[in-house]
């Protein structure tokens, strides 16, 4: 189960509005549950944490996914 901290930690990934780091408590966390991961980037362009396709489906779940995601099967 997800605490309200990795759920709101999820929220910001989606939203990227906000640089998260990638050893904080919460994103190691969601990484562990496979709901986002981070890729290697060049420079520095965006986050390098995102959404996997169980995170943007756990966001459906939860009605908090915006319609032009993309929906996973």
């Amino acid at each position: 189960m997800l605490s309200h901290h990795e759920i709101a930690t999820l929220m910001l990934v989606r939203d990227a509005d906000r640089r998260l780091h990638e050893f904080d408590p919460d994103v190691l966390a969601l990484r562990r549950y496979e709901l986002v991961e981070v890729r290697r980037q060049r420079s520095g362009d965006g986050s390098p944490i995102e959404l996997t396709a169980r995170g943007h489906e756990l966001l459906r779940r939860l009605r908090m996914e915006g319609a032009s995601e993309p929906q996973c099967e």
